[in-house]
């Protein structure tokens, strides 16, 4: 990841939109990253990948619980929550 101070990112702002296309560019100040600039793309992926990873995480947990002794719930009773008809 490229690294760039805030003020030549401002400086060069159409420069580092550019390199931002090829990789995140981390914009720091003081020493310390304030914000990554990256391709919208990589972003999305990113966003989706970390969204499946909590989603994996929950169901883990989900299957922990249950593997402890938590509830269980038939197809039944959770479609009748829900206010789903099952047409079996």
């Amino acid at each position: 990841m490229n690294k760039v101070s805030a003020t030549i990112a401002r400086q060069r702002w159409a420069e580092t939109l550019d390199a931002a296309r090829r990789e995140p560019v981390s914009i720091t100040s003081h020493g310390r990253t304030i914000a990554v600039v990256m391709d919208p793309d990589l972003a999305q992926r990113a966003l989706d990948a970390l969204e499946e990873l909590e989603d994996l995480a929950d169901a883990a947990a989900a299957l922990a619980d249950v593997a402890n002794g938590g509830p269980t719930y038939t197809l039944a009773e959770v479609a009748a929550e829900l206010g789903i008809a099952l047409h079996v």
